[in-house]
């Protein structure tokens, strides 16, 4: 695939110039990209950023979990427990980190500052930066990777106020240019008296028959895309309808 393609495969996408985009991704969608340069990820991004133009935003994630184990957050020097895709991004010239000590994110772009200030006490909660991306009516895209690992999940999960996961608070300190912060932030955690496992084929199915999900080729990936807010009430109807609907009931 030639990264001239790359632009083609957002707009069929439903993705827009000025857009924000809140992008998972696996790092194997860039061998199929045809190029001499040796960082075929960066060519990547780059095209994205270039489409998203001078009033877009891209937001990676670099989630971080040894903060749940006592351990200091640094925002420069902590990396990505993702994988490749997201240490790349999160090392780029001009990316800026959100302080969050669990989920952070890596930010470009022209509301970069609006992300920045999303609160960093709560994981999924009010005022979270999940929040924040539902009412900048923001995209959600998975790159390579399953629709399972858009995260965004647990923000409706706690908002509804699902039952097999409760709130636990994390103490710690997030490290920045010398300085130490001390931080508690609250987390919407599994019930580990419960086997909880992900089921998102009624909401997947929902968004398709709505037409607000959008499936198209990657070179031998996919690219999947849906709106934030779209997504969010898609969420909340179906947990209504059955507070189950996001999860496999058989291993309750």
């Amino acid at each position: 695939m030639n990264p001239t393609d790359i632009k083609k495969i957002l707009s069929q996408s439903g993705i827009k110039k000025g857009d924000t985009l809140m992008l998972h991704g696996n790092a194997g969608v860039s061998a199929g990209i045809i190029s001499n340069k040796k960082n075929k990820l960066d060519i990547i991004f780059n095209e994205i950023i270039d489409y998203l133009g001078n009033k877009g935003t891209i937001l990676i994630p670099t989630f971080t979990y040894n903060f749940c184990d006592n351990k200091n957050f640094n925002i420069k020097k902590t990396k990505s427990q993702l994988g490749l895709f997201s240490e790349t991004f999160r090392l780029k010239k001009n990316i800026k980190r959100t302080s969050h000590p669990i989920f952070s994110f890596a930010i470009y772009g022209n509301k970069s500052d609006y992300y920045l200030n999303a609160s960093i006490k709560t994981c999924f909660g009010k005022n979270s930066i999940f929040e924040f991306l539902k009412k900048d009516k923001g995209k959600i895209s998975c790159l390579g990777c399953s629709f399972y690992r858009v995260t965004f999940i647990h923000h409706i999960e706690q908002s509804f106020g699902v039952d097999y996961r409760y709130i636990k608070k994390f103490k710690g300190n997030i490290l920045y240019k010398n300085k130490k912060k001390p931080i508690t932030t609250e987390y919407f955690v599994q019930n580990l008296n419960q086997s909880v496992h992900l089921n998102l084929e009624l909401l997947y199915k929902y968004l398709k028959k709505e037409k607000n999900l959008f499936e198209v080729d990657f070179g031998r990936y996919n690219l999947i895309t849906t709106q934030s807010n779209f997504l969010f009430n898609a969420g909340i109807e179906l947990l209504k309808k059955n507070k189950y609907a996001l999860i496999e009931e058989k291993y309750l």
